[in-house]
């Protein structure tokens, strides 16, 4: 079976990041490594993010998880920050990025998220143009809705949530997909059993 090297922003302890990287040690063909604060990235500095993509670059990585959501539109020049470099040294590669459902925004807020997301969608829609004219380097948009994370729970523990094992199962199914293929969007959301929509 083929093997394969994967990079993911976030917290190896924690939410999403925890459950893919648990999904990664039960199998024995991906081999992979996690860069946050936890250990010493600052994603949030424009020269750590160049740091992050030469650092994919040069130790052969073939996968990356652009998984952190990090403020000021950090996560999407952090794609665009890896994209270019595999240009840039013509590497295949494959970007999955995790992005939200709360991308179409919400009225009459000025919460940052939604949009911020919603930038992150089109930055992806616009790789996924380029994977499809031939770039090699595949690129995915996982949306999911409310994640059952520790801060989300406590915050809404009457809401239906998605489980985050379930979210890395679908990165895992992402990775051993055929390399002609690229599954370009991923959107779902929790259904609210038990209850009836509002009406307008």
């Amino acid at each position: 079976m083929q093997t394969y090297k994967v990079l993911i922003t976030g917290n190896k302890y924690y939410g999403l990041c925890k459950a893919i990287c648990n999904i990664f040690d039960s199998v024995d063909y991906i081999s992979y490594h996690t860069a946050s604060r936890s250990n010493n990235w600052s994603l949030d500095q424009a020269s750590e993010q160049t740091r992050l993509a030469d650092y994919f670059v040069d130790n052969d990585f073939d996968i990356f998880i652009n998984n952190s959501a990090i403020w000021k539109f950090h996560q999407v020049m952090i794609a665009e920050q890896v994209y270019t470099k595999c240009i840039d040294k013509q590497k295949p590669a494959h970007i999955i990025n995790i992005g939200s459902t709360a991308d179409t925004g919400v009225k009459g807020r000025t919460w940052r998220y939604p949009t911020e997301k919603k930038a992150l969608k089109d930055y992806n829609r616009d790789l996924t143009y380029m994977a499809i004219g031939g770039s090699n380097i595949k690129t995915t948009l996982i949306s999911p809705g409310s994640l059952n994370t520790s801060s989300v729970m406590k915050k809404h523990p009457d809401r239906k949530l998605i489980d985050t094992d379930y979210i890395a199962e679908l990165v895992l199914w992402l990775i051993k997909q055929p390399t002609y293929v690229n599954i370009n969007e991923i959107s779902l959301d929790p259904i609210q059993l038990g209850k009836f929509a509002r009406e307008r």
